[in-house]
């Protein structure tokens, strides 16, 4: 079975297999190999009593602790239920006329263009440089004459980091033209470094950047996101932000998380400790292509589908990223899990290389 369209499907997949969800080794989400930070059960559990009552209507709680994380000012933030919401909003308020999307990228910013009406134009990285969005993609936006610009940092499927010269050539674009630059940062904490867009978010006036909390804190189930811009650009997209963004348990996620420093110090080190296992894995089967996030695409060729099945009956998941524009049959994603699952993940591709 492929997960095609997204990945993390445990709980279809277990209905399938007839196993309990426990059972089922996720390499197909992109989340904290770390698992949720200790303690944060607890604390749900002993704050479940609020969910008598209506959440903080403009999750204002939140807002205040993610400021005091990034040091942006609370008007320069705007929570989610995750980075789609901004994303649907995004297309639909700012209404572009000539969107560009660099990729390969993820699906939910043609999806969401498409929803409002909009059709995307595109830049994609090639394989010769092995997916890096380099400044000649940036002249190739530039050239489309676009008013929107969709680009990720790290990007998804791919796991690339921006180049600094292409983070800079992409800011200039905007400030040159006046076209909306909106960068998905929702895995970058999992990378070693780089160029943060999120640090140009004060004062560029057409920036916007999205990052993820659910999946550095392991929460994906409860929905936890923010956007980030300059107040005259977040200013729009709040005065359309529905009531109660967030439920109790969210926000209380949230709250508890943000001050561990050292949990999500340790992110970035821990995957770049695990990467190059799961690589010498994967090798026999393709080409795995270099990564800078917490997760890694092979090209499988004809051998996917194999792939894909041989795992799926042992209860183990997998991206099947032939959906992402730019890649194709044969192109597989795998996230960067703890070592227990990746012993696990090498015992049942074992034989098929025995």
């Amino acid at each position: 079975m492929s997960e095609h369209l997204h990945g993390g499907r445990v709980f279809a997949a277990a209905l399938d297999l007839g196993i309990p969800w426990r059972k089922i080794i996720d390499f197909s989400a992109n989340i904290n190999p770390a698992g949720q930070p200790p303690g944060l059960k607890a604390h749900l559990f002993r704050t479940f009593a609020e969910t008598v009552h209506y959440p903080d209507v403009s999750a204002g709680s939140l807002v205040e602790a993610i400021s005091r994380r990034t040091g942006l000012s609370p008007d320069r933030i705007l929570p989610g239920a995750g980075s789609t919401p901004h994303i649907r909003m995004i297309a639909r308020i700012l209404d572009p006329r000539r969107p560009v999307i660099i990729g390969p990228a993820f699906a939910e910013y043609e999806e969401s263009l498409a929803a409002a009406g909009k059709s995307a134009h595109w830049v994609l990285a090639g394989r010769a440089r092995d997916f890096l969005v380099t400044p000649e993609e940036a002249e190739k936006a530039e050239s489309l004459k676009p008013d929107l610009v969709f680009v990720a940092n790290p990007a998804n499927p791919t796991g690339r980091l921006l180049p600094r010269e292409t983070a800079l050539a992409l800011l200039d674009l905007s400030d040159r033209t006046g076209a909306w630059l909106v960068v998905d940062e929702a895995f970058f904490e999992f990378t070693s470094g780089g160029f943060s867009f999120l640090e140009e978010a004060s004062d560029r006036p057409r920036l916007l950047v999205l990052r993820s909390l659910t999946k550095i804190f392991a929460v994906p189930g409860l929905r936890l996101a923010y956007l980030a811009g300059s107040p005259e650009s977040v200013r729009p997209l709040a005065a359309q932000l529905e009531p109660w963004p967030l439920n109790c348990m969210a926000l209380e996620a949230g709250l508890y998380c943000l001050p561990l420093l050292d949990y999500l110090n340790a992110a970035a080190p821990a995957v770049a400790r695990l990467r190059p296992a799961l690589r010498k894995i994967l090798e026999p089967f393709g080409k795995v292509m270099p990564s800078d996030a917490n997760f890694m695409l092979m090209d499988a060729g004809s051998g996917a589908p194999d792939v894909i099945g041989r795992l799926y009956r042992q209860g183990i998941l997998v991206r099947d990223a032939s959906n992402f524009r730019g890649l194709g049959p044969g192109w597989l994603r795998f996230a960067v899990r703890p070592k227990a699952e990746l012993k696990a993940l090498s015992r049942a591709l074992a034989p098929a290389h025995a």
